[in-house]
């Protein structure tokens, strides 16, 4: 019985009270900018990746209005950010040798490359390889599937 009485005094008088007391917050100013936040809100900004296709065997492309305005985005952004680089990696389909289908994918980054120069894209914030055909993106065993795996792929690097 006395267990009783003692464990209820405890509980009401020195427990209950220890747990309802407030606890000091601390503020952070809003004017503090938050690192995680400042690089999200930087990598948002970076163009997504482009893709331009190519036709079976070929290394030319036609540009349009539209991949030069996304040209422009990635010209922008490496003009602002000098710490990046844009990598250019050609990519082909099955369809050839081992050895074919990585030069054939070289060639197409390094025809990218030279329009982007003509677009007054510095040479040295670029970088180009070639992948051939070991990624492929879609079934190498229809013809629409390899269509859409020769390509070359522009991505922004930091």
């Amino acid at each position: 019985m006395i267990w009783s009485f003692f464990s209820v005094w405890l509980y009401v008088d020195k427990i209950k009270p220890a747990l309802n007391k407030p606890e000091a917050v601390q503020e952070i100013p809003e004017t503090q900018t938050n690192f995680a936040d400042s690089v999200m809100q930087k990598t948002a900004l970076r163009p997504n990746d482009l893709i331009i296709y190519f036709e079976f065997d070929d290394t030319g492309f036609k540009p349009d209005p539209e991949t030069d305005g996304r040209i422009a985005e990635f010209k922008t952004w490496l003009d602002n950010n000098p710490e990046s680089v844009l990598n250019i990696t050609g990519h082909t389909d099955i369809i050839g040798t081992l050895e074919y289908n990585k030069l054939l994918g070289f060639k197409r980054a390094q025809n990218i490359q030279k329009y982007l120069e003509s677009k007054d894209i510095e040479a040295g914030k670029m970088i180009t390889e070639s992948k051939g055909e070991d990624e492929p993106v879609a079934d190498q065993d229809t013809e629409e599937g390899r269509a859409m795996n020769r390509r070359a792929v522009l991505t922004i690097k930091k």
